[in-house]
């Protein structure tokens, strides 16, 4: 990821394709249902005013906002999407990696302004995704928190549990950050006795994802239920349950990868 200058972006990048994002979502064109538009021209028929813009190998991602309305944007052909509800309309694997990629960037880039060592302001750094403080000239770079996911299984159930900032009605594997000193493994046994109440056996790594909301990297495993009955917290989780594989719940987007998870057991069935 790349800062790009304001005069640098309209005179080399104007016949690019960028992602655009507003603090509300990502622009999308509802006639093809793409978020992937021509630079130049977006900017000026949506009225955009572009507050930031990035290279990321050939693709522009553009930190903006537009003075129309809503409807004002319908007319002009474009829209403004939640960045979750798009990722699960798409089966763009690629689309989807970028744009989780370009959230991360932007969230970090807006909530990381000032320097954790002696509270100068910091500054980007053209080219790269280094900032640097202003006024001792450390240097920052992203680094999102590292977490951990796993879903349990009993002979043909799985056990997948909510928070109460889900969707109504969806479920997904239990997920929790690796706490200092611990490794991945002690942090999911850990998070299933705190969480659940559970103990679990046959830990298995099954894949990695950086997932940008807010700054997380999921390392995620499955698992064999061992012992023990379900018993919630309250805190990181409102509800939680053993569910038949013919006979699953709403489940995360098919961006995500506890998603990819739990339909690697279905499919495997």
């Amino acid at each position: 990821m790349k800062l790009l200058t304001k005069d640098l972006l309209s005179k080399n990048y104007a016949e690019h394709f960028a992602l655009f994002f507003t603090d509300d979502g990502i622009i999308v064109n509802p006639q093809t249902s793409s978020p992937i538009l021509q630079f130049a021209k977006t900017v000026k028929q949506l009225k955009l005013v572009v507050n930031e813009a990035y290279l990321d190998d050939s693709s522009l991602i553009i930190n903006c906002h537009s003075a129309l309305t809503p409807d004002q944007m319908l007319t002009e052909r474009a829209y403004i999407n939640n960045v979750k509800s798009f990722l699960a309309t798409t089966n763009d694997t690629v689309l989807g990696q970028r744009i989780l990629r370009a959230v991360h960037w932007l969230t970090w880039d807006a909530k990381f302004q000032y320097c954790s060592k002696c509270g100068g302001k910091i500054q980007k750094v053209l080219e790269t995704t280094e900032k640097k403080c202003s006024s001792c000239e450390l240097s920052f770079f992203p680094n999102p928190f590292p977490a951990v996911m796993v879903l349990i299984q009993r002979e043909n159930e799985l056990l997948l549990a909510r928070s109460a900032y889900f969707k109504p009605g969806v479920y997904s594997a239990l997920a929790g950050f690796i706490d200092i000193g611990e490794t991945a493994e002690q942090a999911v046994h850990r998070e299933v006795k705190e969480e659940v109440g559970v103990e679990i056996t046959e830990l298995k790594y099954f894949g990695s994802q950086s997932w940008p909301f807010p700054n997380s990297f999921m390392i995620a495993f499955k698992a064999e239920y061992l012992r023990g009955e379900i018993n919630i917290d309250g805190n990181e989780i409102e509800d939680a349950r053993w569910f038949h594989l013919s006979k699953l719940p709403p489940l995360p987007p098919s961006s995500s990868i506890s998603r990819k998870l739990i339909e690697s057991v279905i499919l495997k069935e």
